[in-house]
C-alpha cells in the first residue's frame, strides 16, 4: 500500500463514522416524518396516504439498507424518501404552500452526511414533483394539490423554483465544505499518526545506535520521513568513521610493535630481521614472509640477500640471492613501489604445511625505502587478500624499518672506525712505555715499603717530589691523605677531601653502578687495578689519568690501606680523540666524493656544485655539454645565468636558494637557459652537502636532460 492510499483510507473511516452517526439521526427523523403524516391525517382525513406512502418510504429506505449494507445507495434512497414525505404533507394539507418548506428540512437533514451529491436526487424529485403537480393542478385535474395560492403563475413558480434550487445548492455547498474539512482533518490525523509511528521507529533506531549497534537494519519506508533519512545517514557516517578509526588504530598499533622490535634489537641485524619478519607475518595474518637486504659482492655490485624468512621456501631463490631487476623482488627494488598480486600464478610460490602445498591468494612486495634509498625488500603471501589497511600498514612499517636499518648500518660503520681508532690508540700507548716502566718501579717501591715503614716513608716523600700524583684511601674508599701534585691536579685542598669517599672524583651515575662497587671489592681483596681512568675535578671538568690502585699490607700480611699513583694524560687523550675525529671526517668526505664521482661517471649525469650563495664552484663535462658552456666561463658566476631574468628577480627564486641554505633539498623538473639562449629541460635534484657538524657546506645539483614529451610540468 503506497502513501497516497493511506489518507483515503483514513478519510473513508472518518466518513463511515459520520454516516453511522447520521443514520442514528435518520432513524429518529424518519419515524417522526411518519408520525407527522399520521397526525396530519387526523385533521384532513388522509389516513390512506399517510399510512400507505409513509410505509412505502420506510420500507424503501430500510429495505435498501438491509439488502445493500455496504452500498451508499440507501442514502440516495433516503434523499428521495424525505422528498416524498414533504410531497405527502403537501398533498395531505391540500396544497398548503407552507408545507413546501419541508423539502428544505429534509435537505438540512441530509447535510449531516457531509455529501453534496445527496442534494441532487432531492432536487430532482422537487423539480419533478413541483413541475408535474403544478401542471396538473393548473390544467384542472381533480384531487391534485400543489398550492392553495390563487396568484401562483408561471413567473412566480419559476422564482420559487430558483430559490428552492439556490437553497439546495447552498446546502450542497455546505455539505461539500463539511466533507472537505472532514477529509482534511482525516489527512492531518493520518499524517500525525504516521509521524508518531516514524518518531517511535526513529527513537528505537537512535537507541540502538547509542548502544553501539551500528549494524542495526533500518529501512525508510516513507519519502517524507526526513528524520529517519538523517538517522540512517548518521548511522552510515558513524560506520564509516568507525571503520576509518579501526584502520588507523590497526596501522598505529602495528607500527608501534615494529618500533619496539627495532629498539630492542638494533645492535643485532640477524635477530632484528628474524623478529621483524615474524611479527609482520603474525600481525597481517600472512602465511609466508621474507626479508631481502641490499648487499655488495667482491666487485662492489649490489644484490639482494635473503636475511630472514617465515615459513618460506628457500629453494625459490638459489643461495638466497636475488639480482637487482630479476623477478618481482628485484623489480620492486628498482621501481621503489609496492607490488600487490591478487591473481598469483600456480608456480610462483607455494605455502607448505604438514598436510601439503597450496598457492596463496595474494602476494605483496614492499620496498624498504628511506630518504629515496632502498635498503631492502619485504615479500609476504597469504590465503586471504590484503586490504587497504594491510597495504597502508606495510608502507608505514617499511619506512620505520628502512630508517632503522640505515641507522644500524651507520652504527656498524662507526664501530669499524672505532676499531681503527683503538688500534691507533695502541700505537700511542707504545709511546707511554717509559711511563709504565716508571709505574713498575713504583710498584717495586710499594713492596719495599711493606718491609720497612721508615723506608716506605722516604719512598713516599720521593714520590711527592717526583711530580707523580698520589692519594691514600681506607679499604672502603675513604680518603686518608693526598700529595700536593694530586690536590693541584684535582683542584682541591686536603681539608676538602679528607674523610670523604673516592666517589667525589667520578660521575654520579658511575658511582651507583655494579662495576664501581666491584672495583673496590677487588681492591679490598688485594688485587691491584692499573689502567686509564676518567675522573671529575672540583670544577666539574673531566680529566684522564694513567695510574694504579695498589694495596698496602702490614707485617702480618693484612691489607690496611690503598695507594693510588697517577699521571695526567688528558692532553694526550684529547689529541688522540681529535686525531680520530679528523681521520673519520677525512674518510667520510673521501667516501662521499668517491661515490659522487663514481655515480656521475657511470651514469653520464650532469653535475654542478655551488656555494651556499649560488656561486658556481665546479661542473662536470655532461653538464657543460647540456648548457653549452666551458668551465672557465661559469666558474665564480652565480646560478642565475641559467634562468630567465624575470624569474631570477622573483620571490620564488629567492625562496629557492633560502630553502637550500637551510638544508632543504629541491628535487624536480626545471626549465633552464643555455649559453645560446635556448630552453633546456632538466630533471634532477639540488642536494645539500654537509660538514662534520651536519651544517650545510655547499650545494650539489645532479641532472639529466629531458625532451618535451617526457615533461609533465616543470618549474622555472
Amino acid at each position: 500500500m503506497n502513501s497516497s492510499e493511506k489518507p483515503f483510507m483514513k478519510s473513508s473511516q472518518a466518513f463511515t463514522d459520520i454516516n453511522a452517526k447520521s443514520d442514528v439521526k435518520m432513524n429518529i427523523a424518519l419515524p417522526v416524518y411518519f408520525l407527522v403524516g399520521i397526525a396530519l391525517a387526523f385533521f384532513y382525513d388522509t389516513y390512506l396516504i399517510a399510512i400507505g406512502v409513509g410505509t412505502i418510504c420506510l420500507v424503501s429506505y430500510y429495505g435498501t439498507k438491509l439488502l445493500l449494507p455496504h452500498s451508499p445507495l440507501y442514502r440516495y434512497v433516503l434523499a428521495v424518501v424525505v422528498g416524498v414525505f414533504s410531497a405527502q404533507y403537501i398533498y395531505q394539507m391540500h396544497g398548503m404552500f407552507e408545507m413546501h418548506f419541508m423539502f428544505f428540512v429534509g435537505s438540512a437533514l441530509l447535510i449531516t452526511y457531509q455529501d453534496w451529491r445527496l442534494q441532487i436526487p432531492l432536487l430532482a424529485f422537487i423539480v419533478l414533483h413541483h413541475g408535474t403537480f403544478a401542471y396538473l393542478q393548473f390544467t384542472g385535474t381533480k384531487d391534485i394539490y400543489f398550492t392553495q395560492l390563487e396568484f401562483m403563475d408561471l413567473q412566480t413558480f419559476l422564482f420559487h423554483a430558483i430559490i428552492a434550487t439556490l437553497i439546495l445548492y447552498i446546502n450542497a455547498l455546505w455539505g461539500y465544505s463539511l466533507g472537505k474539512r472532514t477529509r482534511e482533518t482525516a489527512a492531518v490525523a493520518d499524517q500525525l499518526g504516521d509521524q508518531l509511528k516514524h518518531i517511535g521507529r526513529n527513537i528505537a533506531f537512535a537507541d540502538e545506535i547509542s548502544k553501539g549497534n551500528l549494524n542495526t537494519q533500518y529501512d525508510v519506508t516513507e519519502n517524507d520521513d526526513e528524520l529517519g533519512k538523517s538517522l540512517l545517514k548518521m548511522q552510515q557516517n558513524i560506520v564509516q568513521a568507525t571503520a576509518r578509526e579501526r584502520a588507523d588504530k590497526y596501522v598505529t598499533q602495528g607500527v608501534a610493535s615494529i618500533g619496539e622490535i627495532l629498539r630492542r634489537h638494533a645492535d643485532n641485524m640477524q635477530t632484528l630481521s628474524d623478529e621483524l619478519v615474524g611479527e609482520l607475518s603474525r600481525y597481517t595474518q600472512s602465511n609466508q614472509g621474507c626479508m631481502f637486504l641490499r648487499e655488495e659482492d667482491e666487485n662492489g655490485e649490489p644484490y639482494l640477500k635473503m636475511s630472514a624468512t617465515y615459513a618460506y621456501d628457500r629453494k625459490k631463490f638459489k643461495e638466497g640471492r636475488v639480482e637487482i631487476g630479476d623477478s618481482l623482488v628485484g623489480q620492486c627494488f628498482l621501481e621503489k613501489e609496492v607490488i600487490v598480486l591478487t591473481q598469483v600464478p600456480k608456480d610462483y610460490v607455494k605455502i607448505t604445511s604438514g598436510l601439503g602445498l597450496a598457492t596463496p591468494s595474494s602476494v605483496i612486495i614492499i620496498p624498504l625505502l628511506a630518504n629515496e634509498e632502498v635498503t631492502g625488500v619485504l615479500e609476504f603471501a597469504s590465503f586471504t587478500k590484503y586490504n587497504e589497511g594491510h597495504v597502508e600498514f606495510f608502507k608505514k612499517a617499511s619506512e620505520a624499518i628502512a630508517t632503522s636499518l640505515l641507522s644500524v648500518k651507520t652504527t656498524e660503520r662507526i664501530k669499524s672506525l672505532l676499531t681503527d681508532s683503538q688500534q691507533r690508540e695502541e700505537e700511542m700507548r707504545a709511546q707511554e712505555e717509559e711511563m709504565r716502566q716508571n709505574m713498575e718501579e713504583l710498584s717495586a717501591t710499594q713492596e719495599e715499603m711493606r718491609r720497612n715503614s721508615v723506608e716506605m716513608e722516604s719512598r713516599v716523600n720521593a714520590i711527592n717530589n717526583s711530580g707523580i700524583a698520589a692519594i691514600e684511601f681506607e679499604l672502603d674508599g675513604t680518603i686518608l691523605t693526598a700529595n700536593n701534585t694530586f690536590l693541584k691536579l684535582m683542584g682541591y685542598t686536603l681539608e676538602e677531601i679528607q674523610g670523604k669517599h673516592h666517589r667525589i672524583f667520578v660521575d654520579k651515575e658511575y658511582a651507583l653502578t655494579t662495576e664501581y662497587r666491584k672495583f673496590w671489592e677487588l681492591l679490598g681483596a688485594g688485587i691491584p687495578q692499573p689502567g686509564e681512568y676518567e675522573r671529575v675535578k672540583k670544577n666539574g671538568a673531566k680529566i684522564y689519568i694513567n695510574g694504579s690502585y695498589s694495596a698496602f699490607t702490614d707485617q702480618n700480611g693484612n691489607i690496611v690501606k690503598i695507594l693510588k699513583l697517577a699521571t695526567d694524560i688528558t692532553l694526550a687523550k684529547v689529541q688522540m680523540q681529535m686525531a680520530s675525529q679528523q681521520e673519520e671526517e677525512m674518510r667520510r668526505r673521501a667516501t662521499e666524493l668517491e661515490n659522487r664521482i663514481q655515480a656521475v661517471a657511470d651514469c653520464g649525469i650532469g653535475s654542478i656544485e655551488f656555494a651556499l650563495d649560488g656561486t658556481i664552484l665546479d661542473a662536470n663535462v655532461p653538464f657543460l655539454e647540456m648548457m653549452g658552456y666551458a668551465l672557465h666561463e661559469i666558474r665564480g658566476k652565480h646560478h642565475r645565468i641559467f634562468v630567465k631574468p624575470e624569474y631570477a628577480m622573483s620571490n620564488a627564486y629567492r625562496k629557492f636558494w633560502d630553502d637550500l641554505r637551510q638544508g632543504i633539498a629541491q628535487p624536480g623538473d626545471y626549465e633552464r637557459v643555455s649559453k645560446s639562449g635556448e630552453e633546456v629541460l632538466l630533471r634532477g635534484s639540488y642536494a645539500v652537502i654537509r660538514d662534520s657538524k651536519h651544517n650545510p657546506l655547499r650545494i650539489l645539483k645532479m641532472a639529466t636532460q629531458l625532451t618535451h614529451k617526457e615533461v609533465g610540468s616543470y618549474q622555472l
